[in-house]
């Protein structure tokens, strides 16, 4: 009697679980809003970065993707797109580390103080930035498919402060 009271109890909690509905991917953390959020300081930043000189817009943009990061880092199923906005930010920080034009001084651009790099490594800046704004939104839109849904208008914005180089 009791084994089949056992039996009984572990046939109704596996028919609970078997009968539980399958999480929808909607549901598992993703959010309109924090995606409208990340696209909109990443804008605002691009929109910044536009107002100085072409020297000095590596590393705004620069600062851009750090302060996106940020925004992003708070929910943690944004950690693809995440990841590759670090990768630009990191690309970036070193460029601009290594080719710094110490003869102009600093700007203050969106709450952060920017660096220009030497006129003669921008060719060079552009053609970086361009691979690696590719590499982030291919990235973004190459997970699954709720990932593409909701890094997609992350990684357009990404693509579209593109032509803040060219």
């Amino acid at each position: 009697m009791r084994v089949v009271k056992v039996l009984q109890a572990a046939v109704f909690a596996l028919a609970g679980i078997v009968a539980q509905p399958a999480v929808a991917e909607s549901d598992i953390g993703f959010s309109d809003q924090q995606t409208k959020r990340t696209v909109d300081v990443f804008d605002f930043g691009v929109n910044e970065c536009a107002k100085v000189d072409l020297v000095y817009r590596i590393d705004c943009l620069r600062q851009t993707y750090s302060q996106t990061v940020r925004v992003i880092s708070k929910a943690s199923v944004y950690w693809e797109a995440e990841v590759a906005l670090t990768r630009v930010n990191r690309g970036l920080y070193s460029f601009v580390r290594a080719n710094t034009d110490s003869d102009r001084g600093r700007e203050r651009v969106n709450g952060g103080r920017i660096k220009a790099v030497t006129e003669a490594s921008l060719p060079q800046a552009i053609q970086l930035y361009m691979a690696a704004a590719d590499h982030a939104a291919e990235v973004m839109r190459g997970g699954s498919k709720v990932e593409a849904d909701y890094f997609g208008p992350i990684a357009d914005a990404v693509e579209a402060s593109k032509s803040l180089l060219q």
